[in-house]
């Protein structure tokens, strides 16, 4: 009798990242800052969550992460204006930025930018978040975890009262049709 086979697509997440550190988050292209968001990642390695108090989660796909890296002081003198009304002058952010670059391409990329409180903080997530991202296995789950995963990320983008937000599961099932489809079939 043939030995069964067992498919392993994931990697170990480190229970640092699990447990999730408090960073300030920026985007410079679109002007976002939000101060003091808890970053997670979940069990399996699927997202990169975060939320600040009185916002909606975010997610973020880790098979979407391209890179991560140690993050230069930002340019947009607005940014370093919130940072250092937070008591972090430009001076002190040298080594406590984590800069992810994400996009389902190489052309349209985002950047996310995570100012944390220490450079060993930053150091730590730098390689942690390494440690998972390019998880290509994870794309090539069952349908029951694919399932499992969709529903993981519409928990993780409720809105400040608990609830998951009708846009957010549209959003999740759309596929290329409209959302006044979607509306209908739910």
């Amino acid at each position: 009798m043939a030995k069964p086979y067992e498919f392993n697509w994931q990697k170990e997440v480190p229970s640092f990242l699990q447990e999730g550190a408090v960073f300030d988050r920026y985007e410079e292209e679109s002007f976002v800052f939000e101060p003091n968001c808890l970053f997670k990642v979940d069990e399996f390695g699927f997202f990169l969550t975060w939320r600040s108090e009185g916002k909606e989660g975010q997610v973020l796909e880790c098979s979407l992460i391209n890179s991560v890296r140690l993050g230069a002081t930002p340019k947009d003198p607005k940014i370093l204006a919130a940072l250092e009304a937070l008591g972090k002058s430009e001076n002190d952010l040298e080594g406590r930025i984590v800069c992810v670059c994400s996009g389902a391409d190489l052309v349209n990329i985002s950047f996310t930018y995570m100012v944390a409180e220490n450079p060993e903080i930053t150091k730590q997530w730098v390689e942690g978040l390494r440690s998972i991202i390019h998880n290509f296995r994870a794309n090539n789950v069952s349908p029951m975890t694919c399932l499992k995963k969709h529903w993981m990320k519409l928990a993780f983008m409720t809105n400040t009262n608990g609830k998951i937000p009708v846009r957010s599961i549209t959003r999740t099932f759309a596929s290329g049709k409209t959302e006044k489809v979607i509306f209908q079939a739910l």
